[in-house]
């Protein structure tokens, strides 16, 4: 009897996962992938041109066709890594770091595990004027983010179903295993497994999170003041300059109150930044 609830239980527990992956993985519908074939010469067409105008230092052209081809993802409510990756690629070549900056944090967002994007931006900081210093956090926090950033929403949401299928088989081999080392084995990988699988949700869920719930920006202009309210006759606290990463946690009408990695506050024009 126990056995069959546990069963049960394990049953609607995989509905749940297998649905959530789902969530997390954009289905493709049968038109998605005949309108992909149909416009994959395009594409691939717009893409060469794009190589070929950043490979000749035709910097400008190569970003207008990059920019052509986001908006036309956009329309579709797509997003792509490689494509905010060589935009900020472009972008830093015409010295415009507040945009190249931009675009490799949104790309970095979408593959938050991948070292070129990562090796870009630090270098990208080394440029800008404002050198803020991060304030410390705990360690645990540091390396729960650390290990998050590994992967983006869909790999984590992966593995969590591959983890709780090993899970799965754990359990049938302890319950209807004939030796002893055999239940062991399957115990203690069991107990591993489920651990991953429980980490692996949060993480998935905490990815997704940031896609969607976008509270980060980069500093547009070239200078912005950064005011004790939301009222041009404030006092000024700070300034910023462009390529600037803030934390947005406030809004009021078109100003943002904002957070600065040294964790200071205030308030800015939205005008001045854009969102991530």
């Amino acid at each position: 009897m126990m056995k069959q609830i546990l069963l049960s239980c394990l049953f609607i527990f995989t509905i749940y996962q297998v649905s959530y992956a789902q969530d997390s993985i954009p289905s493709i519908s049968n038109d998605t992938i005949n309108a992909t074939v149909d416009i994959a010469e395009n594409k691939e067409s717009v893409n060469t041109k794009a190589v070929e105008a950043y490979n000749a230092a035709d910097f400008r052209s190569a970003i207008s066709l990059l920019e052509a081809e986001m908006e036309e993802q956009k329309a579709k409510e797509l997003e792509s890594a490689d494509l905010y990756y060589n935009l900020g690629n472009a972008h830093f070549r015409m010295n415009e770091l507040a945009e190249a900056r931009l675009y490799y944090e949104r790309a970095l967002l979408l593959d938050p595990g991948d070292r070129d994007i990562r090796h870009n931006i630090e270098f990208l900081m080394t440029k800008i004027e404002d050198k803020i210093l991060v304030a410390d956090t705990f360690f645990l926090s540091n390396w729960f983010t650390a290990v998050q950033n590994l992967f983006n929403s869909n790999d984590w949401a992966n593995i969590a179903i591959g983890a709780f299928l090993l899970f799965m088989l754990c359990l049938v081999a302890f319950f209807f295993g004939r030796y002893v080392s055999m239940k062991k084995a399957s115990f203690y990988m069991g107990i591993v497994s489920i651990v991953i699988v429980i980490f692996a949700n949060v993480f998935s869920y905490r990815q997704k999170a940031k896609v969607e719930y976008r509270d980060t920006a980069i500093v547009m202009t070239g200078s912005a003041s950064v005011l004790s309210s939301p009222d041009m006759n404030s006092k000024e606290i700070f300034t910023l300059h462009a390529g600037t990463k803030v934390y947005i946690t406030k809004e009021d009408r078109n100003w943002l109150e904002i957070e600065i990695d040294n964790g200071s506050i205030g308030w800015i024009q939205r005008e001045k930044i854009e969102i991530i």
